[in-house]
């Protein structure tokens, strides 16, 4: 009798032991993941870009300088200035959570001249010529995107978006030449200039911080298909002619893009208006081709810089 208490309350204390380590620490559960009731509506939005254009290979080093004894040439970096540009969007918001946004993206005043003086190695002149290089590039880009808008827990929000990209990057490329007290001059104009279209996806990650604040990072990538030109034209009165040059492509260029910001919304009697800041970074890879010089190269094409702007939300149901 005695050995089977003692064999009941081992048991007893196995089992209870078993119990305590099972709900000992954190329990977790999952996270209800929802979409937006039903509502219809309409968006439209203006941002302000500050963007730097970079270029890379022969459309960045456009001059050279050296020596013309020994043969030596230093490429001369002529990246562009930042500029000024702009993003105007609308959307039309329907069913749970999905909308069809179409937005432009703008970029064309931001010229750059520089002008440089020294023994550029072309020419034993005994004088230093004077060198102005000026490049202006332009980027035009349309989105036109579906999206899906989910939330995960409170916090958290994912848009899901697809659709199709149509981009123009133009780049124009000029050099001139000149010698002080000597008639000698070469001047050349050049202009690389891609257009493709192509599918295009992202996802649009939102943390909000509450009191209508929210952090955000949105990523997406393209890959697009088009035509890449680029044309130069050389004069100089050492010659007794003009070099005219031309070519073009077909190109399959992929393209890359982040954005980093904080948005806040204030709720209106018709509508949220939401400020938006953020800072973004674009690239798309081997889109330019340039006949210098120095021959035939390619060049990705990238910008960043901050941005600001100001979206406005109209709900109908």
């Amino acid at each position: 009798m005695l050995n089977l208490k003692k064999t009941a309350l081992a048991v007893l204390a196995f089992g209870s032991s078993a119990v305590f380590a099972g709900t000992m620490g954190p329990v977790c559960s999952a996270v209800n993941v929802t979409v937006p009731c039903e509502t219809t509506g309409w968006d439209v939005g203006i941002y302000a870009l500050y963007l730097r254009p970079i270029v890379n290979d022969n459309i960045s080093y456009i001059g050279v300088a050296g020596t013309g004894t020994n043969g030596r040439f230093n490429f001369i970096d002529n990246q562009p200035d930042w500029g000024w540009g702009f993003k105007l969007e609308g959307s039309y918001h329907f069913g749970n959570g999905n909308d069809l946004n179409l937005n432009w993206y703008h970029l064309n005043d931001n010229s750059q001249t520089r002008t440089f003086t020294g023994d550029f190695g072309l020419l034993d002149l005994p004088n230093f010529p004077v060198e102005k290089f000026t490049i202006d590039p332009r980027w035009d880009a349309v989105n036109l995107e579906f999206g899906q808008h989910v939330d995960f827990g409170e916090f958290k929000d994912i848009r899901f978006h697809a659709g199709v990209q149509y981009v123009r990057i133009e780049t124009g490329l000029s050099a001139n030449l000149t010698v002080p007290n000597n008639p000698t001059f070469i001047s050349t104009a050049e202009n690389a200039k891609f257009t493709g279209f192509g599918p295009r996806i992202g996802t649009d990650l939102s943390y909000n911080l509450g009191n209508g604040f929210a952090l955000y990072g949105n990523g997406a990538l393209a890959v697009l298909t088009g035509q890449s030109k680029s044309t130069a034209v050389i004069h100089s009165n050492l010659l007794p002619f003009s070099v005219n040059t031309s070519g073009k492509r077909n190109a399959i260029v992929p393209e890359l893009e982040a954005k980093l910001g904080l948005t806040y919304s204030y709720a209106m009697a018709q509508g949220d208006l939401t400020l938006d800041a953020g800072y973004m970074w674009q690239n798309y890879f081997n889109a330019q081709q340039t006949l210098t010089v120095f021959g035939p190269a390619e060049s990705d094409f990238g910008l960043q810089g901050p941005y600001i702007g100001l979206k406005w939300l109209g709900t109908v149901v």
